[in-house]
């Protein structure tokens, strides 16, 4: 069965939170998810997602948050 969009992000912030449960992870989860938001845009990106680890995602919305931080940082 493939994920819509919402279900995904739904499944992947339990997964999140999950494995990150500390109070000081919260704030980093956030971002995280922001940025899977943004790389989960339709409902054909959950379904290829859908099937795959979470930590291939996670690390991709690490380094796009990293790549974020280095650009504010450089701009």
């Amino acid at each position: 069965m493939k994920s819509t969009r919402s279900e995904y992000l739904n499944f992947f912030n339990n997964w999140l939170h999950y494995q990150f449960p500390r109070n000081a992870d919260m704030v980093r989860n956030v971002v995280i998810m922001r940025e899977v938001k943004n790389i989960i845009d339709s409902d054909e990106e959950a379904a290829y997602w859908g099937d795959r680890d979470c930590w291939t995602m996670y690390d991709i919305a690490s380094k796009q948050v990293q790549s974020h931080a280095i650009e504010g940082i450089t701009a």
